[in-house]
């Protein structure tokens, strides 16, 4: 009988953000017949490595207390190294910048026959962290990115080459995130009925463009006096963003909802969803708010434009520019009789093109290929009765 291929996942950290989600909805949906999954977390932190845990993937983190520079690396690679040659994995699949250089590393010294790296942002490097790139890409068999313009921007800027990269657009679960019936989920969040949500949700301040999205929120509200701004994610009013949120006036118009497990129905609360970013790979939080039919103003970075047709999906508009976000959610907010149309659009659009489950079933034909490409037999798929 054929056994199942082992496949060590290689993360930093485990924390709430897109790659990490992502990464989950892989262990989730992997088809265990054909595959055995293990995580190798290097910091040994998250709050998602309780779901790991609950999906009984074996979990390792070597020399979690080590940093990445100097010696520490070079410990941290050995300690990676022994895990690999104690579990024997077939395949290596690293995910992001510290993981493709430390996972690439050790499981060449391990001798694994297959090494993935992947990259999925624009995010532009230099000096050490640029050469740390470039070593993963070097030594892996193939790197996975999520967008055609993210593998476009890792060939221009990290100079891999494209015949190296396969693209699997980023997915998420469609049935989760679906259209909800109306309840109170504004007033579950403290908002008033009556108001008109404008919503968020993002780890990183700067890169995110919240500041964009905040004085988007105070220039729509000079004519619209019922607009709400809603922020959710790892975002405190303090410092600087407190003197943008007071001077920009929206202090009693702006509600930060911290980091949330029912996403779904905060969504829900939403009338129309902003993605403000600066960068972008392909973001799992814009697919979300699609599939759940909610009208999208994004900002044309990344792979964003692979997911919106403005004017039929979504809006489209230049980074770093609040007043044409504020253009452009003035435009949805005076159309509200297309608001349903778009919302619909969406929807079928991520559930036809950007579903967990088409995308891991297309990493799973990539594993086979490359696996028999070793000589080690995968499983033939099973199909449903």
């Amino acid at each position: 009988m054929t056994q199942p291929i082992r496949i060590a996942y290689v993360i930093n950290e485990m924390v709430v953000g897109g790659s990490q989600t992502h990464l989950r909805q892989v262990l989730r949906l992997l088809d265990r017949e054909r595959f055995e999954p293990i995580l190798v977390c290097l910091s040994g932190r998250g709050a998602l490595l309780e779901d790991v845990r609950a999906l009984g993937v074996p979990l390792f983190a070597p020399a979690a207390q080590l940093g990445f520079q100097g010696m520490h690396l070079v410990r941290r690679i050995m300690a990676t190294a022994r895990v690999f040659r104690d579990q024997r994995p077939v395949i290596v699949h690293n995910y992001l910048l510290r993981a493709n250089l430390v996972g690439s590393v050790a499981a060449r010294m391990a001798r694994v026959p297959v090494v993935l790296c992947s990259t999925r942002g624009c995010h532009l490097l230099s000096g050490g962290q640029l050469l740390a790139a470039k070593i993963g890409n070097a030594l892996a068999d193939k790197v996975m990115v999520n967008a055609v313009a993210v593998r476009e921007f890792v060939h221009e800027h990290e100079g891999c080459p494209r015949e190296k990269m396969f693209v699997i657009p980023s997915g998420i679960d469609t049935e989760r995130f679906s259209p909800l019936p109306p309840e109170d989920h504004k007033q579950r969040l403290g908002i008033a009925p009556d108001r008109i949500v404008i919503g968020t949700v993002t780890r990183q301040r700067i890169r995110k463009g919240v500041e964009e999205f905040v004085r988007a929120i105070a220039a729509v509200a000079q004519y619209e006096p019922r607009v709400h701004g809603l922020i959710v994610g790892e975002v405190q009013e303090q410092g600087e963003f407190r003197s943008i949120v007071q001077d920009a006036g929206v202090a009693d118009r702006l509600t930060l909802a911290g980091r949330r497990q029912d996403m779904p129905q905060v969504y829900a609360a939403m009338d129309v969803y902003v993605l403000s970013s600066h960068d972008e790979g392909m973001s799992n939080a814009l697919l979300e708010a699609l599939a759940m039919e909610k009208p999208v103003v994004a900002t044309d970075v990344g792979g964003t434009g692979e997911v919106i047709e403005s004017g039929k999906t979504g809006l489209l508009v230049p980074p770093k520019d609040w007043q044409a976000l504020a253009r452009a959610l003035g435009s949805v907010l005076q159309q509200r009789e297309s608001w349903k149309e778009l919302g619909k659009a969406g929807r079928k659009t991520v559930v036809e093109r950007f579903s967990a489950h088409s995308m891991v079933r297309a990493m799973e034909r990539v594993y086979v290929e490359l696996a028999e490409s070793r000589g080690v037999r995968a499983a033939p798929r099973q199909l449903a009765a």
